[in-house]
């Protein structure tokens, strides 16, 4: 190997033209706070370190423009900028001017593609309490297949007046899953192809067995009736968004079951024993409901079965009833809107005047009541409305929630303390000592 001095003498011209110091440094610092205008040392010209660059001729007016009038920068303005001497800290205060007179340039955060609404922003909250408005839906004809509140839009236009069909195939639900919303009666559009899926006639069958079976048939048109290019023909919303969608509005905790309860209590005074309710809770639920609510603060059955059910008390004068929200403190905002015999939910907005279920007098030949019916608490929902619960549909909602679970003696719930047995399972293949432990 040859030693260092027997190296190419051009090797070294190469090395010196490109790495010597004084063709890459600037001048020092102090030059910035000379006053007298000393140090005209000038930049390097760029033809001694990159011959062969063309570099864009920059308008010396557009040069003023961005420099401050501050900074001792001489340009001569013949048209084209000649020279200008600088420091490094001009070099950077240059640059920093520039920067900041982008606005839409933010270095700490990415431009996104897609900004979100603020509806959409509050839509991704998980749960909304009695005591929080629901957030104002989007339109029926946005394409957000993911969002519970673009799906209770779509869920609100099904109406039983123009949409009485009450086949399993072609249920509101599935129809508002796949984007479709209720045009016209009979009739269902799609927000985003404008497509039409007309489904009148079907009524006029007078068979049961051939109604359904045309229901089925005409059920596959909601993927197929999308046009090619519409989205909702790619991507429908998940069959987990409907009860994402109750889980969100009307959770069954505590915290927002007992304000909703002392509401309906104290703005409904018709609200007693001898209103009827049918509710689908064995005696056992309903006793460990009433022992959760009551805890806290003295409740009734009926305005605790009532809440858990999702039904709200119904201030027709009242000018925040479009927010159908209770207030935390509920004496207070009971005497401000006054007393009602109306109930409604806030999802489906059906609304109930409870006057129709008040029974009637006794007749005098016998000891039962004339004209009594009972208010249903779950089917007198809508429908579609996810709080609604149809016979066959498997097990309801309500059957996992905690406030239905008995308290043992330990005070843990019997359901929680059994659920623990037989959790361990030893695999055959483990070779067994004599001082582990086995399950029994």
């Amino acid at each position: 190997m040859s030693s260092p001095s027997s190296t190419d003498e051009d090797l070294r011209d190469v090395f010196k033209l490109l790495y010597a110091e004084d063709d890459w440094s600037f001048p020092p610092e102090s030059e910035d706070e000379n006053e007298d205008g000393e140090g005209e040392d000038q930049h390097p010209p760029l033809d001694s370190l990159i011959p062969d660059i063309e570099l864009e001729i920059v308008d010396s007016q557009t040069l003023t423009q961005s420099i401050p009038p501050s900074s001792d920068v001489e340009i001569e303005n013949e048209g084209l900028q000649s020279t200008a001497k600088y420091s490094r800290k001009r070099f950077f205060d240059a640059l920093d001017s520039l920067l900041s007179s982008s606005p839409s340039i933010s270095p700490s955060k990415k431009a996104r593609i897609y900004i979100p609404t603020s509806t959409q922003l509050n839509s991704s909250s998980s749960i909304i309490l009695s005591t929080q408005p629901i957030p104002s839906v989007p339109s029926p004809n946005t394409y957000a297949p993911y969002s519970p509140l673009a799906l209770l839009a779509r869920l609100r236009t099904f109406q039983s007046y123009s949409y009485p069909l009450d086949s399993v195939h072609l249920s509101p639900i599935k129809a508002a899953l796949h984007g479709w919303v209720n045009a016209a009666r009979h009739t269902l559009r799609c927000g985003s192809c404008k497509s039409i899926l007309s489904l009148k006639g079907l009524d006029d069958i007078p068979s049961e067995v051939v109604r359904e079976e045309v229901s089925k048939r005409l059920s596959r048109g909601f993927e197929s009736s999308h046009k090619v290019n519409c989205p909702w023909r790619i991507r429908k919303s998940p069959d987990e968004l409907y009860d994402q969608l109750r889980n969100s509005l009307h959770p069954l905790i505590s915290s927002n079951i007992l304000p909703l309860s002392t509401a309906l209590r104290q703005s409904i005074p018709s609200l007693s024993s001898s209103i009827h309710l049918i509710s689908p809770l064995t005696p056992t639920q309903e006793l460990a409901l009433l022992q959760r609510t009551s805890a806290q603060a003295e409740q009734s059955r009926e305005s605790t079965l009532l809440a858990f059910f999702g039904w709200y008390p119904y201030h027709p004068n009242s000018p925040s009833t479009s927010d159908h929200v209770v207030s935390p403190n509920s004496s207070d905002n009971n005497i401000k809107k006054g007393k009602t015999d109306i109930i409604h939910c806030r999802i489906c907005s059906r609304r109930i005047g409870l006057w129709t279920y008040t029974p009637t007098e006794k007749t005098n030949d016998s000891d039962t009541t004339a004209g009594e019916k009972g208010l249903d608490l779950v089917k007198e929902h809508s429908t579609w409305c996810p709080l609604h619960h149809r016979h066959g549909q498997g097990q309801g909602y309500w059957e996992s929630s905690y406030l239905l679970k008995e308290k043992s003696s330990s005070g843990i719930e019997t359901s929680v303390a059994t659920s623990f047995r037989d959790w361990v399972k030893v695999s055959d293949k483990l070779e067994k000592k004599p001082w582990r432990r086995y399950p029994l």
